[in-house]
């Protein structure tokens, strides 16, 4: 049977069929996501219905080869985004970038189809700047988070939200299922932090990042306890 065979016979209601249908071609919000991902180790029903399409999936990933970024791209992106962080209409500027990078994330199936099927080896000498623009959640909050396999760095733009007197924001990325902090985020629109290497090996593309706001030090307990102020995927541009 077919994928397309597939989404044929899919229920009209949807079912689990169709929610794990959503969740391995990555159409699903921050929060069903990592709902469903929770599922997925909890329930086998589920894990079987995900497998499923995962495997019928697989044979479209063989329209799609992997291709170097021309040389001149990174410059172009950072151009783009970061003309002048001291200027307020910069700001507004590298915002209407985010959107472009949004629309590109969904407008095409096949491009979902190809990030949600099973991983495969990194070429060194392909491994491209990692990309996520946090969208506003409870908080508000509107951030550029980006990721260099390279140096383990992660560097995020604070665009709008700001952690309330007394309190501090703070960077998370969902690992194996789980929430992991990155850090604290200082005051300034921009920062710069750099991961261990054990940590920086387990981040990659689709990773979902988030920004919290925690009592000052950071989070007591490991994992988020204030409001989440934007979350969003990691994505290879």
């Amino acid at each position: 049977m077919s994928a397309q065979d597939d989404f044929d016979d899919l229920p009209p209601g949807g079912g689990d069929a169709a929610l794990a249908a959503e969740f391995v071609l990555r159409l699903l919000d921050p929060a069903e996501t990592a709902a469903c991902a929770a599922r997925e180790a909890a329930d086998p029903g589920f894990a079987a219905e995900v497998a499923r399409w995962r495997a019928d999936l697989l044979p479209l990933d063989a329209g799609f080869a992997l291709a170097p970024p021309p040389a001149a791209l990174r410059g172009r992106i950072e151009a783009r985004l970061f003309p002048d962080a001291a200027q307020p209409s910069a700001l507004a500027r590298l915002w209407g970038s985010v959107g472009l990078w949004r629309g590109l994330a969904a407008t095409s199936a096949a491009v979902a189809v190809w990030l949600a099927v099973a991983p495969r080896p990194p070429d060194p000498e392909l491994v491209a700047e990692l990309i996520a623009a946090l969208a506003p959640r409870e908080g508000g909050g509107e951030f550029v988070a980006s990721f260099d396999p390279a140096t383990g760095a992660v560097t995020v733009t604070r665009l709008l939200g700001a952690a309330d007197q007394g309190r501090v924001l703070q960077l998370w990325a969902l690992v194996d299922q789980a929430p992991v902090s990155l850090g604290l985020l200082p005051a300034t629109p921009r920062a710069e932090i750099v991961l261990p290497p054990e940590l920086a090996a387990r981040i990659g593309d689709g990773t979902l990042v988030e920004v919290s706001e925690e009592p000052t030090g950071g989070s007591p307990t490991g994992r988020p306890t204030g409001t989440v102020l934007a979350a969003g995927f990691l994505r290879d541009i």
